[in-house]
């Protein structure tokens, strides 16, 4: 209890003072920072939330911690996210408002993302799986300040962080990560729709990208 209540402190502290970014990894322990909102010691409140202390700030140069991406969420500045995943863990859930992009796939889609100088948060399930090489990518073709979720979508869930379930277009009536069979036999997930169908993420060995595909060249 004592802890929870400590982590709510620790997030309205992280809220107030958002705009003064810090890179965790390079601040002083001893340092106090001092803000509008009063004198907060924003050094604990990594520590506070996710007790090792270790959370990357948004200020970190590759990565960003959970603790802060969700403070960015409340406080209404939340990044644009990029669910990196495979299409059939994305229909469970996802960060509010992805951009499905299963593996690099993202990377040959530049029109998805948003202008270079927004923040991009790219995750995975673990942290693990990519994420990290996918941000670092970005970061190369200009999206700067592209990070990796740190922890990713396992943790996110885990801590209770906000999470929505795919919709279904109204159009096709499809939701991305929802499975369909093409009529060549082939199977697959819807990964997003577009005004000329659906892009659909066929399995195999590589896994490719197809689409847009109208209602005729989709069997279930």
């Amino acid at each position: 209890m004592i802890r929870d209540r400590l982590k709510k402190a620790a997030r309205r502290a992280a809220i107030k003072l958002l705009h003064m970014e810090f890179d965790v990894e390079d601040r002083d322990p001893a340092a106090t920072t001092r803000g509008t909102a009063g004198e907060v010691d924003m050094s604990v409140i990594p520590k506070i939330v996710d007790g090792a202390g270790d959370t990357p700030g948004p200020n970190h140069k590759a990565d960003i911690g959970r603790t802060w991406v969700a403070a960015q969420l409340v406080a209404g500045v939340a990044p644009v996210f990029v669910d990196i995943r495979p299409p059939a863990e994305v229909v469970a859930g996802a960060l509010p408002g992805a951009i499905f992009a299963p593996g690099t796939s993202i990377l040959d889609h530049p029109e998805l993302l948003p202008a270079h100088d927004v923040r991009v948060t790219v995750y995975d399930q673990t942290g693990e799986q990519g994420s990290a090489e996918v941000a670092a990518a970005l970061r190369a073709a200009g999206w700067t300040l592209a990070r990796r979720l740190q922890g990713g979508y396992a943790e996110w869930l885990e801590h209770g962080e906000p999470v929505e379930t795919p919709t279904p277009d109204p159009a096709s009536g499809r939701a991305p990560g929802s499975p369909v069979e093409l009529a060549d036999g082939r199977r697959g997930h819807v990964i997003r729709t577009v005004p000329d169908g659906v892009v659909v993420w066929v399995s195999g060995a590589p896994p490719s990208e197809i689409g847009p595909l109208d209602a005729d060249a989709l069997v279930g």
